[in-house]
């Protein structure tokens, strides 16, 4: 069975190029395009791991990490930004900086998930 990663960015076109790199290496990825709207995907479906946008609407990255985590305890998460990246590096989480490549991508979700590349 293959591991469950969220991609949740307000940029649709960006999640889903993300969704698609992910299911080419195998994994089963979903998106969701707010924050609200990642907590409602996790509450529905149980993830392995998540990759989160700081910047999202309605939520920030940081505070739906902490909330994904109340619903799923230990879940694994990565948060993405095109910003500074102090705030999001301060979460303790591992942070993506935008742009990124395929192989950032990838690596940071192996690390998550434990494995190795």
């Amino acid at each position: 069975m293959s591991a469950r990663v969220l991609v949740a960015d307000d940029n649709r076109e960006f999640a889903e190029l993300l969704r698609a790199l992910l299911e080419d290496a195998g994994y089963e990825a979903m998106t969701a395009y707010s924050g609200l709207a990642a907590i409602a995907t996790v509450e529905q479906q149980p993830v392995d791991a998540a990759v989160l946008d700081v910047l999202i609407p309605e939520i920030s990255g940081d505070a739906v990490a902490a909330r994904l985590r109340q619903l799923q305890p230990g879940l694994r998460i990565a948060l993405m930004t095109g910003a500074d990246g102090s705030f999001a590096a301060a979460s303790g989480l591992p942070v993506l900086r935008k742009p990124f490549t395929k192989e950032q991508l990838l690596e940071t979700v192996e690390r998550l998930l434990g494995r190795a590349r």
